[in-house]
């Protein structure tokens, strides 16, 4: 029987396929034609309609919340205390935050840009800035050229606050654009403006400007000025101060700038601040200070050092009101006339800060201290208002501070061959009964200098003048062990024994030379022999007063070269004996020898 040929089969397979085929689509539209899957894609529908409702729905909920939350921000607001003061108190406010009253070179971030950040709160600080010319007085160089004319529009008749100067950032490149600094000075340099200026800080070259013709022009309302130059050179001669008309001058700081003092009056002067432009003689400057007996503060930075034939005689110059008195950088020949000769009735601020590294310095102001008895009662002021004390010996020079948090009230920092003479006289004459129990805290720093041994190490009396030291750094190697010693001494007094620096908490070691071995003598010498948490002991009939417990030692100089390494054990032994709560700066690594061996 013969089979099917090829070409039946192929037929055959395809008329299958094509009824296949012709069987789904009738299948797909009998199913597509059915009520429940017409109905499944409505609901599908009405849906995601039901959504998109819903949506816009919550969307107008939320404005709706919105707008409401916002009406009862605006409705709390209207309670807060800021928006019923009366208007002149909130701009005394503005002025003292703007600083609108500060003889001062240019700000940062520049003033305007701060009065915009007032105006910029709420739309009645826009008003209020808006509708108050004073507000606008202060003229920087900081401000555009094409925006000034705006501003001295809006501070209407106002005093002005005038301000031209380098300052840091992008403005520092305006020491160079001179340019500028001329054009500025131009504008608001006007006859019509000039009867305005209340105060003026000027600090910049000589050739930025009419720098001359403004330090000579005379302003009838002027109450504070600054002139400075920004470099050193000025080659113009001396000049004649506002024409000589300075009576009404309340402030007056002048930098780098000769005057003809001659015909200077300041009679109803407050601050006075000579940099670099004092008179030359001691007589012409106290004659200056006696007209001025309404003197409050007095700066005086590298005075010239007078010759014989210009010191003069000395006469007493009152000043009662006087607070501070600040000396910089000045030979105790122009210091020691002037010490002799004023009369304060009491101070809140006393520095005078010598020039350390001057060879041919004298001692003078060390042979004038029994002259000085007068300003005792005074530099006790200064003394009596402070709760931290700083001593730092070394660096060729020994510095002092009495100060409250940042406010510096008593500072000394001379040369090292004068110190020890001169902290002698403070602690013995100034204040041999100075009240220890008023001050929280004591740094001590001995730093590395090319001073003397000796003279450092004459500074422990001075220590033990301090009483309490709480902090002690001893960056110097050739005192650090001597220093340790001195605390690891206990002081007999008849039957009682005491440690120097009972309530000395932190201890720094940072230099290096100081062997683990001084260390752990020191230790166990001071605080080895108490017992627990017992401050006193009895010991037959000796009462020894332990110190307290160090709180944190740090000996990063620990020298790597000694012949025990500070390893796990040497630190727990040094917890134990200290009592400490921290060790830091150690490095537990093998000895430099040691390291060496294992490498090579």
């Amino acid at each position: 029987m013969k089979g099917p040929s090829g070409h039946s089969v192929f037929e055959a397979t395809r008329t299958l396929l094509r009824s296949i085929h012709e069987e789904n689509r009738e299948i797909r539209e009998d199913t597509l034609n059915r009520p429940d899957v017409s109905s499944r894609q409505r609901f599908l529908d009405d849906a995601n309609n039901n959504l998109d409702s819903m949506e816009l729905t919550l969307q107008a909920v939320r404005d709706e919340l919105s707008s409401r939350i916002i009406a009862a921000q605006r409705q709390r607001n209207t309670f807060l205390p800021i928006f019923h003061l009366p208007p002149e108190l909130l701009v005394n406010i503005f002025h003292v935050t703007l600083g609108t009253h500060l003889t001062c070179g240019i700000t940062e971030p520049p003033y305007l840009d701060r009065l915009k950040a007032l105006a910029s709160v709420c739309s009645a600080w826009l008003s209020l800035v808006r509708s108050t010319p004073s507000l606008w007085a202060v003229l920087e160089s900081s401000c555009s050229l094409d925006f000034l004319p705006t501003v001295i529009r809006n501070s209407k008749s106002s005093l002005l606050n005038i301000r031209s100067a380098s300052a840091h950032g992008y403005w520092r490149r305006m020491n160079e654009d001179k340019e500028h600094h001329r054009k500025f000075l131009q504008a608001v340099a006007t006859p019509g403006l000039t009867k305005r200026w209340a105060s003026v800080y000027i600090d910049l070259p000589p050739d930025a400007g009419p720098i001359k013709e403004l330090v000579e022009s005379s302003f009838p309302n002027l109450r504070s000025v600054h002139f400075g130059q920004a470099q050193s050179g000025w080659k113009q001669g001396p000049v004649n101060l506002l024409g000589g008309d300075t009576g009404q001058l309340k402030e007056f700081r002048i930098k780098g700038i000769p005057v003809q003092w001659d015909t200077v009056k300041l009679t109803g002067l407050r601050l006075l601040d000579l940099k670099w432009s004092a008179p030359a003689s001691s007589a012409k400057l106290l004659n200056l200070l006696a007209s001025s007996p309404a003197l409050e503060s007095l700066k005086l930075t590298e005075l010239p050092v007078p010759s014989n034939s210009q010191q003069g005689s000395l006469n007493t110059i009152n000043l009662p009101r006087l607070r501070e008195l600040i000396l910089i950088h000045n030979e105790s020949e122009s210091v020691v006339p002037l010490l002799q000769s004023i009369r304060p009735s009491t101070l809140d601020q006393f520095r005078m800060i010598q020039i350390p590294y001057n060879k041919g310095y004298k001692e003078d102001f060390v042979s004038a201290l029994d002259t000085l008895d007068h300003l005792i009662p005074a530099l006790q002021s200064t003394l009596v208002l402070a709760t931290h004390l700083e001593l730092a010996v070394g660096g060729a020079s020994i510095k002092f501070v009495a100060r409250c948090e940042t406010e510096v009230y008593f500072e000394i920092d001379l040369p090292e061959t004068q110190s020890s003479k001169v902290f002698k006289w403070i602690s013995e004459v100034v204040a041999p009964d100075f009240e220890e129990s008023l001050i929280l805290g004591t740094k001590v720093t001995f730093n590395r200098g090319w001073g003397s041994d000796k003279n450092r190490m004459a500074f422990l009396p001075v220590m033990e003048w301090l009483g309490d030291i709480t902090e002690l750094t001893l960056d110097d190697p050739s005192v650090s062990t001597e220093v340790l010693k001195w605390l690891s001494d206990g002081v007999t007094t008849e039957k009682e024994v005491e440690w120097r620096c009972p309530r000395l908490e932190k201890l720094s070691i940072p230099t290096p030379f100081v062997w683990l071995k001084d260390l752990r003598g020191f230790a166990k010498k001071r605080y080895g022999g108490s017992s627990g948490n017992d401050s006193v002991t009895e010991e037959g009939d000796l009462t020894i007063h332990w110190p307290d417990d160090l709180v944190h030692l740090d000996i990063s100089g620990l020298s790597d070269d000694s012949d025990e390494d500070m390893d796990m054990d040497a630190d727990e032994e040094l917890y134990e004996l200290l009592g400490c709560q921290k060790i830091t700066g150690y490095r537990r690594s093998k000895r430099r020898r040691d390291a060496y061996d294992d490498y090579y």
